[in-house]
């Protein structure tokens, strides 16, 4: 499960406004976000990505990715469409890493994908080329099967189903991302605070042995508690592992934040996680066009 937030040209200090959530196992091995060793196929020879890998065995000979950016302006996000079977004989980091590493505009991209749909499990990708002003949609579950153009000045919102059929806390969260953006005195770090904040937003799980009632709770709570339901095996714990805040403002400059919220604890055991106290911030500053970042 994971949730994403954003808006395009909608306040007067940001071209560009992203929040998202990574729900995930706490003990699927993963790289934070940092600068990739691969750069991307472009003219210059000098573009960056920044994002973070899958490190799982299967996944890892490919470096496949859920969120990541380039110094050019390229973004690209992935969530997976809840169904009771995978479906799928490819992993679907690639999707999003793919485009990251190439040099395709946004509908030629995608339009390669529809041709390869039926390969992977259900997935919704959101593209973006910033510099251009080219941004879409696309899932391999929507039933229209289309290229969804996505528009400026709109407050967009995806779980883990369509972006026509918003689950509960996708409507929630772009309740109240409006009202954060309607609050333009903010200061960046205010701003970058309150969005964390939207992603925090969050109630216990109400019965962990019942996956039934999991599944329905996961529907309503942006960020998810941690829970170990037996089901998992090996005391498995789940939750929303990272959060992830970009802002682009108007003079491009751009600041990539990533916020653990989950660290292993002393016990020893593996799988035994407690909540960062305080959170770990990476933070990752450029201007757009420019391959020189600040990290923090």
């Amino acid at each position: 499960m994971c949730i994403l937030f954003w808006t395009v040209d909608n306040h007067p200090k940001y071209n560009f406004i992203f929040a998202g959530n990574r729900d995930e196992f706490l003990g699927r091995p993963t790289q934070p976000a940092h600068i990739w060793s691969e750069t991307p196929n472009d003219s210059t020879g000098t573009t960056k990505v920044i994002g973070g890998t899958d490190l799982e065995a299967e996944e890892s000979s490919h470096n496949g990715t859920w969120l990541g950016m380039t110094t050019n302006g390229r973004l690209a996000a992935l969530t997976n469409f809840r169904e009771p079977k995978y479906q799928g004989m490819r992993s679907r980091g690639v999707l999003a890493r793919d485009f990251l590493l190439g040099s395709e505009d946004v509908n030629d991209y995608m339009h390669r994908l529809q041709q390869n749909a039926d390969q992977y499990g259900g997935y919704s990708l959101i593209c973006f080329d910033l510099l251009h002003q080219d941004m879409a949609y696309i899932s391999n579950r929507d039933p229209e099967d289309q290229i969804l153009p996505l528009a400026s000045g709109q407050i967009y919102g995806l779980s883990n189903s369509v972006l026509a059929n918003p689950w509960t806390k996708v409507k929630q969260g772009q309740q109240e991302m409006e009202a954060i953006l309607q609050n333009d005195t903010l200061d960046e770090d205010l701003l970058i605070e309150s969005l964390f904040q939207l992603l925090r937003d969050t109630k216990p799980i109400n019965n962990d042995n019942d996956l039934t009632q999991i599944m329905a709770d996961l529907k309503e709570r942006i960020f998810i508690p941690k829970f170990a339901y037996t089901g998992f095996g090996n005391n498995a714990c789940y939750a929303t592992r990272t959060s992830t805040v970009v802002l682009v403002d108007k003079q491009n400059k751009v600041t990539f934040v990533e916020r653990d919220w989950f660290e292993l604890d002393d016990s020893g055991d593996k799988n035994s996680y407690r909540e960062c106290s305080p959170p770990k911030n990476r933070s990752f500053i450029f201007h757009l066009n420019n391959s020189d970042i600040i990290v923090q």
